[in-house]
């Protein structure tokens, strides 16, 4: 979140992806309630310090880490937010106020804030209470979020679950205290949303996402036979290619393998943000 996006967005006003919430030092149950709203729909932005007319009130400095801490805490609460989600709040200072960004994703799962469903219709957050409604927006989500598609009898032998350490490392690096880092496994398969049931048919097991991120190359060829990342070079030959990796392993050692094409490729010159910390445009380019 830049300043002129920011800007735009104050400009622009709420809509179905952005809501201003005044905040005095507190997280009041409504900004719950849009998070819930807007895991259901599109997902969104909720500016914490904002009038509902855009007008930039801000937060007490001194309440802003509070307020991000209890936000992480809540929304990992299965008695608040179910299924539980991993949000990451940031402080944001703007014209000498500061303020809370929260982006909330778009989920695969329906959700609810303490036991109540809530779904985003232009800036309001409507509660639903019709069963026909619920079931509509599972379908929606299914039709939507393929991943989450359930194949019953994928076992823990078809999943390389020695990549968990390194997916609990990487978690950790993004993001100091990561729950992930002290869940056994089994728990962190099912934080992660990998491992669930099937609310139309009621199959419980290892989902399309668990296969494509962990599972063994024997395993996805099974289920997605056609699946593979081409990478290409064109520098010399561009009718052709100079160089070529074709990768068809799980998601997790793909990402490293693109990685490692890219860094052999392309140069990494030297640049400087505007807060005078280097960058590498070669990593941000190839991610």
């Amino acid at each position: 979140m830049n300043e002129e996006k920011l800007r735009n967005m104050l400009a622009a006003g709420e809509t179905v992806e952005v809501e201003f919430k005044r905040c005095s030092g507190g997280v009041m149950s409504d900004t719950y309630e849009t998070i819930c709203a807007f895991l259901n729909r599109f997902g969104g932005d909720i500016l914490l310090g904002v009038e509902d007319n855009g007008e930039v009130c801000g937060i007490p400095e001194n309440s802003a880490a509070n307020i991000i801490k209890n936000l992480i805490s809540m929304t990992n609460d299965s008695n608040i937010i179910s299924p539980t989600t991993y949000l990451a709040p940031q402080t944001l200072i703007y014209e000498g106020k500061t303020l809370v960004h929260i982006h909330v994703p778009a989920s695969s799962e329906v959700h609810s804030y303490k036991k109540t469903v809530y779904d985003r219709t232009d800036d309001a957050d409507i509660k639903v209470i019709s069963t026909n409604q619920i079931a509509t927006m599972y379908i929606r989500k299914q039709n939507i979020f393929t991943e989450k598609r359930i194949y019953k009898y994928v076992e823990k032998e078809d999943l390389r679950l020695d990549l968990l350490p390194r997916v609990r490392q990487r978690a950790a690096n993004n993001q100091v205290g990561h729950p992930w880092k002290d869940l056994s496994d089994d728990e962190l398969i099912k934080s992660a949303g990998l491992y669930g049931r099937d609310a139309v048919t009621g199959d419980i097991g290892y989902n399309l996402a668990a296969i494509m991120l962990l599972g063994k190359d024997e395993t996805i060829r099974s289920v997605a036979p056609t699946y593979r990342t081409d990478a290409l070079l064109r520098k010399i030959d561009v009718e052709r290619y100079d160089d070529r990796l074709l990768v068809q392993t799980n998601l997790i050692e793909s990402v490293d393998l693109l990685m490692g094409f890219a860094q052999k490729h392309l140069w990494d010159k030297f640049y400087l943000e505007t807060n005078m910390q280097r960058v590498s445009l070669r990593d941000t380019i190839a991610r």
